[in-house]
């Protein structure tokens, strides 16, 4: 069975790709709900002198050796997709290069992530270090969403000017949301480790900034439902965006009402690589419709000049 050099495989690499970095930002959330951030107290190495937790190492270490054991995985998936698009051509036999380009940066995104990881372990956990992990697993989750537009031959859908607009708002709000999510994590008691520092920002205040821009993107992708009613494709995409949306506000509301509870937490991080890759297939999805009055005006020319 070829492994790399099919269409199928192709599609299949770039599902595994997603699904992978999507898992990511879950077992991120869970190391830092156990507490286990500084299970290894250092980096490379789990302990100075030894890359694995001791025998009598407490399960922090176990947990966070296991979430960075990940990064192998991962290494692995990412370089099957790399492979599969490189050899990957359309019905005419002609490489799709515009393959290439997201898996190669899909790909970086791997060994980033691991630097990145280093360094929290080395500032003790800065929130704002930690937080660079969310970021870069977000635009990792959007280049795998385009990967599998791409492989599975997904045409983008011309829509009006009014539907485009709406979904650029969306989509802007919705980075918005997440990237507030990140500051209001930093502020909040989950650090990954009892120690480590918060970003000082107050936790009621952050929580509310961030619901406002949740229920902006809620509200953005209720009018979007109209104009893509005779839509078939992008209407589906925008009904499936609200459920996640509305889905991921009820757990981010009973985890904060609950006071936090892990599970919850863990939950709401899956509901953010939901979100992320929801509001992609939205944005890679529509495209704006080509201007008729150019064309119009251009023929209008043409008689004139004949």
């Amino acid at each position: 069975m070829d492994l790399v050099g099919t269409p199928a495989a192709l599609r299949r690499w770039t599902v595994a790709s997603l699904v992978a970095n999507m898992g990511l930002v879950v077992t991120g959330g869970l190391v830092r709900v156990t507490g286990s951030g500084l299970g290894c107290s250092t980096w490379p190495q789990c302990e100075p002198g030894s890359y694995t937790p001791h025998g009598d190492a407490p399960l922090h270490a176990y947990i966070e050796f296991g979430n960075r054991l990940l990064t192998f995985v991962l290494a692995a998936v990412a370089i099957g997709t790399f492979l599969a698009a490189w050899r990957a051509r359309d019905a005419a036999g002609r490489p799709r290069r515009g393959l290439r380009g997201p898996a190669l940066a899909a790909g970086l995104g791997i060994p980033a992530q691991a630097v990145i990881g280093g360094l929290s372990v080395l500032t003790a956990l800065n929130p704002w270090v930690v937080g660079l992990h969310m970021v870069v697993s977000v635009a990792l989750i959007v280049l795998c969403v385009l990967m599998v537009h791409d492989a599975h031959e997904m045409p983008p859908v011309a829509t009006r000017p009014l539907v485009r607009w709406l979904v650029l708002a969306a989509s802007g709000l919705g980075l918005l949301a997440v990237l507030l999510g990140i500051v209001v994590t930093g502020a909040g008691p989950n650090s990954g480790d009892g120690g480590a520092a918060r970003n000082g920002l107050d936790t009621l205040w952050t929580a509310r900034v961030h619901s406002l821009t949740v229920w902006a993107v809620v509200a953005t992708t209720l009018v979007l439902l109209w104009p893509v009613r005779r839509e078939p494709a992008v209407r589906r995409a925008v009904v499936l965006l609200l459920v996640v949306e509305l889905l991921q506000g009820a757990v981010g509301y009973a985890q904060y009402f609950l006071g936090l509870p892990p599970a919850l937490v863990a939950l709401h991080m899956l509901g953010t690589a939901l979100f992320t890759a929801a509001l992609a297939h939205l944005w890679w999805l529509t495209r704006p419709a080509p201007q008729k009055s150019s064309g119009s005006t251009a023929a209008a020319m043409n008689t004139i000049a004949r």
